[in-house]
Order: C-alpha cells, then sequence, then structure tokens
C-alpha cells in the first residue's frame, strides 16, 4: 500500500489542452487527504489486530493449560476415586474377617457353655437321684425292723446312726455346693438363659461337720417319732 507522501510528491507533465492545474491540485490534494485518513485508519487497525492475534495466542496458551491442567485433574480425581474405593474394600474385608471370627468364636464359647451347664445340670440331678435313694434305703431299712424282737435286738448308738446320715447327707450338699458355684461362675463369665431345676432337699437336712457329735433336736425327736409309728403299724 503506498503512503500518503509518494502520492503528495507525484509530479505529472503538463500538456497542451490539459485539465486545469488548479482543479486537478486541489482533487489531487483532496485524495491524499482520504487517503492518508484511510492510511492511518488501515495502520491502526493493523496494529489492533497484531495485538487481537497476540492475544488470541495467549488465549490458545492458556486454554490448552487448562485443558491440560483440567485433563490432569481428573485423571487425579479417578485414581483418588479408585485409591479410595479399594483402600475401603481391604477396609470392609478386614472388618468382616474380623466379625465373622468373634462371631465364630462366641458360637464356641456359647456351645461350651451350654455343655457345662448342662453337665452341671446332670450333676445337680445325680445328687437329687442320690439324696433321695439315701432317705429311701434309711427308711426300708426301719420298716424292716421287726418291732416284736426289738427287745432281742441290740440297738446301735442313735448318735452313731444320726451321724452317718447327717454325714453322708452333708457330704452330697457339698458336692452340691460346689457344683452351684461352678454354675455361678460360668454364668458370670457369659450368662446363658436356661432354666435350672431347682434343687429340692429334704428340711430335715442339716449339714454338720461328721466329726461333731449330735445333739437331740426337734429332728431327733422326730426319727423317735417315726419309729414309734412303725411300732404301732405292727
Amino acid at each position: 500500500m503506498l503512503a500518503p507522501h509518494e502520492l503528495k510528491n507525484k509530479a505529472f507533465s503538463k500538456a497542451v489542452r490539459g485539465y486545469n492545474p488548479t482543479e486537478v491540485d486541489d482533487h489531487i490534494e483532496f485524495l491524499i487527504e482520504k487517503y492518508t485518513e484511510l492510511y492511518r485508519e488501515n495502520t491502526e487497525l493493523n496494529r489492533k489486530l497484531r495485538i487481537a492475534v497476540t492475544k488470541l495466542d495467549e488465549i490458545k496458551d492458556e486454554e490448552e493449560s487448562i485443558r491440560s491442567t483440567l485433563v490432569n485433574a481428573q485423571k487425579m480425581g479417578e485414581k483418588i476415586i479408585k485409591d479410595a474405593n479399594d483402600q475401603a474394600d481391604l477396609i470392609t474385608g478386614a472388618i468382616k474377617e474380623r466379625c465373622d471370627a468373634v462371631i465364630a468364636d462366641f458360637k464356641r464359647r456359647m456351645v461350651s457353655e451350654k455343655e457345662d451347664l448342662w453337665n452341671i445340670r446332670t450333676a445337680v440331678l445325680d445328687f437329687k437321684t442320690e439324696v433321695f435313694e439315701l432317705y429311701r434305703k434309711h427308711i426300708e431299712e426301719l420298716h424292716n425292723i421287726s418291732v416284736n424282737k426289738i427287745e432281742e435286738i441290740v440297738l446301735p448308738n442313735e448318735n452313731a446312726i444320726v451321724e452317718g446320715i447327717f454325714g453322708d447327707v452333708a457330704e452330697a450338699v457339698k458336692n452340691n455346693n460346689s457344683y452351684e458355684q461352678q454354675a455361678a461362675e460360668s454364668e458370670n463369665l457369659n450368662p446363658v438363659k436356661e432354666e435350672k431345676e431347682p434343687v429340692e432337699v429334704p428340711a430335715a437336712v442339716i449339714e454338720q461337720p461328721a466329726a461333731e457329735p449330735v445333739v437331740a433336736d426337734d429332728d431327733e425327736d422326730q426319727f423317735i417319732k417315726s419309729l414309734e409309728s412303725l411300732k404301732d403299724d405292727e
């Protein structure tokens, strides 16, 4: 594009019957003025265009950087989520294994405690049977005594008989107390809801050491009355 001064410095030769030089010069001045304005405007537009192109390049660079940052952030986010899920799966698996182990151990202990309680219950029933059988034998022995030949029979010492009965019963009661203590300790360790059949011990049974002498009391009177009743039956 020609500069305005190049148009202004252009010289024309004069010819016969040519245009009016004044009019031509005025028109040329007008054209130069308009051309100058257009030239300046074009220059300004080119400057702005270069600035815009520079800004556009910068924006493109920033856009590429932002796009790269977003892609990296997305990849990092996906990796964090994957790592978190993997860690959660590991923790969940460990907790499940621990819970299964605790539950299995609890079930084993429950079975063991139930077996112990069942054994204690069986021992208590055996104790009851033993006590009742002991009294049954003594009652049968009393029934077998012939009152008609009571004078010919040398009766043993009553205190010795009572001491023997009390000694046997005291030993059975002692064993029963040991079973009950074991049951109480088992229930304290791991309570299990199971009804235990109450132990019926005759009211006449009084726990006394076998080594101490037995003093006559209401039980002995009852024993004597039982003998008298057997005599009346005869």
